[in-house]
């Protein structure tokens, strides 16, 4: 589709208006909040494979005389991706670029490049979006789940066991599954993060903000001091592309101790005008590679909402 007179004929039509573009001026576009829970890992391949390794079971007693047991190394589940490509261009025939009495057509860098980053931001939330169902981790069950089977036999949680809403005592309950649920595909307790994010959509935000930086246990009359603000270092970041308004998420805030990911295998990249050789018109292009998945769901916590 090309842009031309008629399709914005307001640009054209000689009545002298005040045209303004919201974006930049009267509203700014969302910074990349993406890429604060995201490990954002470049890519030179079609397809990346990542798989874990599985360490050693627990050391057995060895009676005196006897010989040692052995044991081995172990393949951990495997978890392959493929690049998605994503484009988008813009066409306007040389009239409209002529008579264009506001310069808004050549405006274009700025929207191509606003769309792509904000297409960007959805792809990233729907990780989360779609941790509870569709969004898989390298052990085939999704990212956020009651039974994540182990390399050597048991399970472990990521959510509860009945979804909670935000609150004092869920988030306290959270902290306490990352601590004992927190394992190795051998089955052993790996060490929780304790330097956290507490991941919520603008409905939770305050109700957030309450529970981690009161000095004083929230919502109560007592005084008692707020022991989660205490003991863990909790920051909250607030998405409003997290659809669900009642799910929250924990994750570490260092990015490489937990799986949400996305590979850039082209970065937002502009490409070379083009001309059309029949009409003249000109056509913009904007194009980007990168893929968005779960590797593991080790340090990475959500509820659905009660």
């Amino acid at each position: 589709m090309a842009q031309t007179r008629g399709s914005f004929q307001q640009l054209y039509d000689n009545t002298d208006r005040k045209v303004y573009v919201m974006l930049g001026k009267h509203l700014k576009e969302l910074p990349d909040i993406w890429r604060d829970v995201t490990k954002v890992e470049s890519s030179d391949r079609q397809t990346e494979i990542s798989i874990g390794v599985v360490g050693f079971g627990d050391v057995p007693e060895r009676p005196e005389g006897q010989p040692f047991q052995t044991d081995i190394l172990q393949p951990g589940h495997q978890k392959t991706v493929t690049h998605s490509g994503w484009g988008l261009g813009f066409e306007a025939t040389i009239e409209a670029m002529e008579d264009d009495r506001y310069g808004q057509l050549k405006k274009y860098p700025m929207w191509l490049a606003f769309t792509a980053g904000y297409t960007l931001e959805k792809r990233a939330a729907n990780i989360f979006n779609n941790g509870f169902t569709t969004e898989l981790t390298a052990d085939g069950v999704s990212l956020f789940n009651t039974a994540h089977p182990l390399v050597r036999g048991g399970t472990a949680r990521n959510r509860p066991s009945s979804d909670v809403n935000l609150s004092w005592t869920s988030l306290k309950d959270a902290i306490v599954d990352l601590a004992t649920e927190t394992k190795h595909d051998s089955g052993q307790l790996a060490v929780a993060s304790q330097d956290l994010i507490l991941y919520v959509p603008p409905q939770l935000e305050m109700l957030a903000d309450r529970i981690v930086n009161s000095n004083g246990l929230p919502g109560s009359a007592d005084n008692d001091r707020n022991s989660i603000k205490a003991r863990r270092n909790i920051v909250v970041k607030v998405n409003p592309l997290l659809t669900d308004t009642n799910a929250w998420f924990l994750v570490a805030k260092n990015k490489d101790m937990h799986g949400v990911r996305a590979y850039e295998r082209i970065p937002i990249t502009p490409m070379e005008p083009d001309t059309d050789p029949r009409t003249k018109s000109r056509l913009y292009t904007v194009r980007f590679r990168y893929s968005f998945y779960a590797d593991t769901w080790q340090n990475a916590w959500g509820s659905a909402g009660a």
